[in-house]
């Protein structure tokens, strides 16, 4: 497990309100055994594997934020084709649950970098003025 993957929880915010929470909560109840099942993985089995995965985040992280963030029946379905994918043909890379919490993360660092993860050494405003 990635120290960079220990990220707050997906899931979505409780409201204000007695009904609203109580609605709240009906929503979330059906996502929670496969959220709690992944927590308990990434805490067990993920450390035992180590850092072996092609892509980022982990299939394990990956699974935890669909879940969280998709909830179980559509976190299921993007949890098994995310693991369809994860075979030694594929070229792994980075592969974020839209919404979740390293998803937005990545898109505050584009807004910061002008629209890229990384500043580019060969377009810096001084080598220009040349």
């Amino acid at each position: 497990m990635k120290d960079l993957e220990n990220t707050p929880s997906s899931l979505p915010p409780w409201p204000r309100g007695v009904w609203a929470k109580i609605g709240h909560a009906c929503v979330i109840a059906p996502r929670m055994p496969a959220v709690l099942f992944m927590r308990g993985y990434r805490k067990t089995v993920s450390k035992l594997y180590g850092n072996v995965c092609k892509y980022y985040p982990t299939c394990s992280k990956y699974a935890l934020d669909a879940f969280e963030v998709r909830g179980l029946i559509v976190g299921t379905a993007m949890t098994v084709w995310r693991l369809l994918r994860c075979n030694p043909f594929s070229q792994g890379g980075v592969d974020y649950v839209h919404g979740s919490v390293l998803h937005q993360r990545s898109l505050e660092m584009k807004r910061a970098n002008n629209g890229t993860m990384v500043p580019d050494a060969f377009t810096d405003d001084a080598s220009r003025s040349v």
